[in-house]
């Protein structure tokens, strides 16, 4: 059954469908007039340039047994991000490489290692240079020697490269640091890589891993399963790096008293004070645990890493804040318990699915919709994606006769008022990334930004707590988080388990491959393709996923496609499982069993499968 939508939105989504709405009801977030920023790959008449950043490492990107690769040192965002620039002369028949440094204080030679050798250590390489200062906190080095094969560089050629960026006179923290460990192809540019042999000799990863385009991360070897949603973009701009970690400061802050969750890094006293008077949490990372999935609490325990949807009518605001400073909280959600089902494959194997129920201390609501942290990755790409492409997707009436009738989220920019195609959140309640923080920082913080200066539940603005250039550095942040790698590659369950995923026809809203704008700002999500399995559409998922709370034109039964990139990650990063919107499932078989409504031809074939075909299935997902 189709879910009810006001007569209003009936009129547009049919408009839409017959090609009779005029462009300008939709306003795109970027188009050929977004001011852009620099390039980072530009191919001029004497040579290829790439320019990329980085940040300082505490070890080598091979040596599991430290686990101390991934992490980020104390006083990360103060001095330690660079600039890197490779001028690769044998692009255009030339023969030497020059690799200009750029960095935020001075530097006491700094050392750049390439042509991985890994023999007496899996940090050795076989080139050792210092690299020259060539002016205010530049410096340079010029290569034209193949050390490895004993010649001159050739096209083609495997540069893998670190950089140890040795601190001269820091304000604060050590001064001797690592680098990321990048693999530059010469001719070609940077690209992800994984390890092959015995010594893990860096190789480029085939298209068919490089989920996130560009921003794909390098498969990880130093053992951090917990860190791996935390990485910068493996492309990620000069003009990104620093922002980043800045961002990233703002991320771990607590926003009461200041404190950084890491320790020793020292409080953030600029953000003291500006907590709530109600909250869900203190802090970004308190509910966005290593960036990944939310957990569900245990039985009978406050729901403080969830947000409880409410109905305006009750008079709570947009979401409940079971937290308050000084004066009682609104409420508290609990999780009472759950309702277990019994069931069986067509196998006659018997599985349990579990459905969450709920109690309040406190005002209690009549509609509300609860949601779980999600994972942060991809999300600059996915605001990328152009409005035209997730449009033509959309099939109201199914007119494809194929049970899929996805369609559009339409929400208001709370800026400018302009009809945007919502995108984030499980029901695709924000168009743009900026609007989604600002939304989490007011309701789950009850900091204001310039963007929602109203406290939530409240009809007065008050100055913005955050100022717009914090919330800027946040966005950046969450927007070039680094999308994991397709693992798993010659594995043949899982390529067995992706075409079971095709002929199931969950690849019917989780889509698959789409190309970014060539208008968004930043130059890392420009114009890369990408896998991340979702259509950012509407589909109606039947009464066992529909809770009482619709949002904008989404019913309660209406979600927006969850993208599937990295979701194998999630035990390690979460320490975990725990998917859908509430965190009922705690497999990703379960996940499949609740689909129903526009999904339940898929999960009909999925119950259907033989034991084998669900596991490959299912590895195959794992491997994403």
């Amino acid at each position: 059954m189709k879910p009810l939508v006001p007569l209003s939105v009936q009129f547009f989504l049919l408009t839409f469908a017959t090609g009779l709405l005029a462009a300008p009801q939709i306003k795109p977030l970027f188009d050929k007039t977004t001011k852009l920023e620099a390039d980072t790959t530009v191919l001029t008449g004497e040579a290829l340039i790439t320019r990329i950043g980085d940040r300082v490492r505490d070890r080598h990107a091979r040596e599991k047994q430290f686990k101390a690769y991934d992490h980020f040192l104390s006083f990360y965002w103060e001095e330690r991000t660079l600039g890197i620039e490779i001028i690769d002369r044998v692009a255009r028949g030339g023969k030497d490489i020059t690799v200009n440094i750029t960095a935020r204080t001075e530097l006491d030679g700094p050392n750049f290692r390439c042509f991985f050798r890994g023999i007496n250590t899996v940090a050795e390489y076989h080139h050792n240079g210092i690299a020259k200062p060539v002016g205010d906190k530049q410096y340079t080095i010029t290569l034209r020697h193949n050390p490895s094969e004993d010649r001159a560089l050739r096209m083609g050629d495997r540069m893998e490269f670190e950089l140890s960026p040795f601190l001269a006179d820091p304000r604060n923290g050590r001064t001797a640091y690592y680098g990321t460990a990048f693999l530059y192809i010469i001719g070609s540019g940077i690209v992800p890589w994984r390890g092959e042999g015995e010594r893990l000799e860096s190789i480029p990863l085939p298209g068919s891993a490089l989920l996130g385009g560009g921003t794909t991360l390098p498969f990880q070897y130093s053992n951090e399963p917990a860190h791996r949603f935390k990485q910068m973009a493996g492309n990620i701009s000069p003009a990104s790096a620093q922002p980043f970690v800045l961002g990233r400061r703002l991320h771990h802050t607590d926003f009461g008293d200041g404190r950084h969750s890491e320790q020793p890094n020292p409080s953030y006293s600029a953000q003291a004070g500006k907590l709530g008077p109600q909250y869900v949490a203190r802090s970004c990372i308190a509910c966005h645990v290593n960036n990944g999935r939310a957990l569900p609490p245990e039985i009978r325990s406050p729901m403080h890493q969830s947000v409880i949807k409410l109905a305006p009518k009750d008079g709570l605001g947009s979401a409940l804040q079971p937290q308050s400073v000084k004066s009682p909280p609104e409420a508290t959600a609990i999780l009472a318990g759950w309702e277990i089902i019994n069931a069986k494959y067509a196998d006659g194997t018997p599985y349990t699915l579990r459905k969450p129920r709920y109690a309040f201390d406190g005002a209690q609501p009549r509609q509300f919709s609860v949601r779980l942290t999600p994972q942060l990755v991809g999300l600059g790409l996915l605001e990328a994606i152009p409005e035209s492409v997730i449009l033509a997707r959309v099939d109201v009436e199914d007119d494809d006769g194929d049970g899929i009738s996805g369609r559009p989220q339409i929400v208001p920019d709370p800026e400018t008022g302009q009809r945007r195609l919502g995108r984030f959140g499980h029901k695709a309640g924000q168009a743009h990334l900026r609007h989604q923080v600002a939304v989490a920082l007011n309701s789950d913080m009850g900091v204001s930004t310039a963007v929602l200066p109203k406290p939530d539940g409240s009809a007065e603005a008050e100055t913005p707590e955050l100022a717009d250039l914090d919330l800027r550095q946040l966005t950046r942040y969450i927007s070039t988080l680094g999308v994991s790698a397709r693992r798993n590659l010659e594995d043949p369950g899982a390529l067995r388990g992706e075409k079971l995923f095709s002929s199931a026809s969950c690849d019917k809203c989780h889509a698959r491959r789409v190309r970014t704008s060539a208008f968004h700002p930043l130059a890392e999500l420009r114009s890369q393709v990408i896998e991340p399995f979702t259509d950012l559409l509407l589909h109606d998922l039947g009464p066992g996923l529909a809770d009482t709370l619709g949002e904008h034109a989404a019913s309660g039964a209406e979600w927006r496609t969850a993208p599937l990139w990295s979701i194998g990650l999630t035990d390690g990063v979460s320490d975990g499982e725990a998917y859908l919107h509430d965190g009922r499932a705690r497999s990703l078989a379960e996940a499949i069993l609740w689909h129903g409504g526009e999904a339940k031809v898929s999960r009909e074939l999925f119950r259907g499968m033989p034991a084998d075909d669900r596991a490959a299935l299912v590895r195959f997902l794992k491997s994403l």
